[in-house]
């Protein structure tokens, strides 16, 4: 009913939640966006608004639906690029540049429900989520296990438990650990908190934002310990300095994709291309551990 770019204007925006993100990406201009966004209703009889700081469709969406299942074909038959999204904890050694056809995007909602709802409702054709967070036994959906790694603490230089010999679960306790979006990441942070943490003290008293894109700044705070790992290390603020304390706690990336893509060549390929990233990264890093 529609061309892959008016709908790619649409899509982008529920997925993205950033109209400027959605011109970088489909290199659409502003206007062009707001322009396929009226085609798009009227084309499905449906209404674009934003609501609790997200953008949503509202109406009867089954010819949307299935116009998005058309084109995820096309997507898989090289017509258009392939969409991946990569959540925020996750560093971009995975996902920038692009792996070769793919389109690589972080929506402004992170999280695991924003996520599967993008893949269930064939918007992004596969996702990078935190090994804790991968969905098991999904009906519809499959998970890819790539890797695992060791989590780790971080903090500021001149912090007072870099000067602690024999440090212990129970003196991390005495300071605020990084905030973690509770909401949106739940297996990880149910992680963290089986060791005794609290992912939330620093923002106790501050309701979660509709959307976040950045943890706080590692500044706003001397005190803050910071969870990290080798696939974030390049996200922190290369100042923060290791604790001597082994967590025994891991991570890790799952790539989720829809179980009638599984075996697909450009799963396959991009299943590749990931793999490779890891070992380089792995060449640095050795406690990676890929997973087949």
């Amino acid at each position: 009913m529609v061309s892959l770019e008016l709908l790619s204007s649409l899509d982008g925006l529920i997925w993205l939640q950033s109209g400027k993100k959605v011109g970088e990406i489909f290199h659409q201009h502003q206007t062009t966006v707001s322009r396929n966004l009226k085609k798009c209703s009227q084309a499905f009889g449906v209404s674009f608004l934003k609501q609790g700081g997200a953008w949503l469709v509202e109406g009867d969406r089954q010819l949307l639906k299935l116009e998005r299942e058309v084109h995820q074909c096309a997507r898989f038959q090289g017509k258009a690029p392939l969409r991946l999204e990569a959540n925020g904890w996750n560093s971009s050694v995975l996902s920038s540049p692009s792996p070769a056809g793919w389109v690589t995007g972080t929506s402004q909602v992170l999280g695991v429900e924003h996520a599967l709802q993008l893949l269930l409702n064939h918007i992004v054709d596969a996702w990078l989520c935190p090994l804790p967070d991968a969905p098991s036994n999904h009906a519809e959906l499959s998970a890819i296990q790539l890797c695992t790694v060791p989590m780790q603490l971080l903090v500021a230089p001149g912090h007072p438990l870099l000067q602690r010999t024999d440090l212990t679960l129970e003196e991390i306790k005495h300071y605020p650990l990084q905030w973690m979006p509770a909401k949106r990441y739940p297996g990880t942070v149910a992680m963290v908190e089986k060791l005794g943490l609290q992912p939330r003290a620093t923002r106790k008293q501050t309701p979660e934002p509709e959307t976040e894109t950045e943890p706080p700044s590692p500044q706003a705070s001397s005190g803050v310990v910071h969870l990290c790992c080798a696939l974030t290390l390049s996200r922190a603020n290369p100042a923060l300095v290791p604790l001597a304390l082994n967590l025994d706690a891991h991570t890790g990336v799952a790539l989720i994709i829809r179980r009638e893509h599984s075996n697909n060549g450009c799963i396959s390929r991009l299943c590749s291309d990931l793999r490779k990233r890891l070992r380089h990264l792995q060449q640095s890093h050795p406690e990676i551990q890929l997973l087949s």
